[in-house]
């Protein structure tokens, strides 16, 4: 054999033992690059959720201390010149302290903003702009994460009790009269109503959007709100969570 045949043949070894590296070389990239886009995903909305729990925890903990004396933005309610609040934040986004103050093992508490359903993108809760305030006549709408803050919130049940805080320190305390775990297209809930109604939702399974959890509350107790009784009240679209 020539010495150009053992030089060929060598090379061709040579191609024969590079090839499986090759392949596990583009095997191993492929799977880095793989694991690298799922912590992408997954970290996304882990940093949305702790994001919207500093936002929470803020938020709450400013209200409970009683944040600016001076109440910022306007009273809803049909109250005009409040003055001075002891309740609530200097934040003109804080509209009110929602309490399930029949799970207070689980001291759930939060304090929802208020506009649209694209403020959930920054809270955990959100009270729909187009819906009355509390105490007033109609359908007051308030949607909800369950992440980070509310994941046991499917124990609340019919008979259970939901106060809402406003700004001027009114107390609204409404109790559950029904509950429904829906599929998003199916949800009804949340035109207005001719009573004094809480219409609460939230998506389920925590972590999931697959369903949504829906509770209607009825008013049981109020103190005395000046002005008129009846806000202009729209139809909510489904949030999405």
């Amino acid at each position: 054999m020539g010495q150009e045949s053992i030089a060929l043949n060598e090379q061709q070894r040579d191609a024969a033992r590079k090839r499986p590296r090759r392949f596990w070389l583009l095997v191993l990239v492929a799977g880095v690059g793989l694991m690298v886009a799922g912590v992408a995903v997954i970290a996304g909305p882990l940093l949305g959720v702790w994001h919207r729990g500093q936002a929470d925890q803020s938020a709450l903990q400013s209200w409970k201390n009683g944040g600016s004396s001076t109440l910022v933005g306007p009273v809803h309610g049909g109250v005009a010149d409040v003055g001075k609040s002891t309740c609530g934040s200097g934040s003109s986004t804080d509209y009110a302290l929602v309490t399930f103050t029949s799970l207070a093992q689980d001291h759930y508490a939060g304090v929802a903003g208020n506009g649209t359903w694209d403020l959930l993108t920054q809270r955990s809760m959100v009270h729909y702009a187009d819906s009355p305030d509390p105490g007033q006549q109609g359908n007051v709408i308030i949607a909800f994460h369950r992440e980070p803050d509310y994941e046991h919130i499917d124990q609340l049940n019919v008979g259970d009790v939901v106060t809402v805080q406003d700004r001027a320190c009114r107390s609204f305390r409404y109790q559950v009269t029904g509950r429904w775990d829906l599929k998003p297209q199916n949800v009804t809930q949340l035109g207005p109503t001719s009573g004094h109604d809480l219409t609460l939702i939230t998506c389920d399974p925590w972590w999931q959007d697959y369903n949504r959890l829906v509770w209607r509350a009825t008013l049981v107790s109020a103190p005395a709100v000046g002005g008129p009784g009846t806000a202009p009240q729209g139809t909510a679209t489904n949030p999405s969570f």
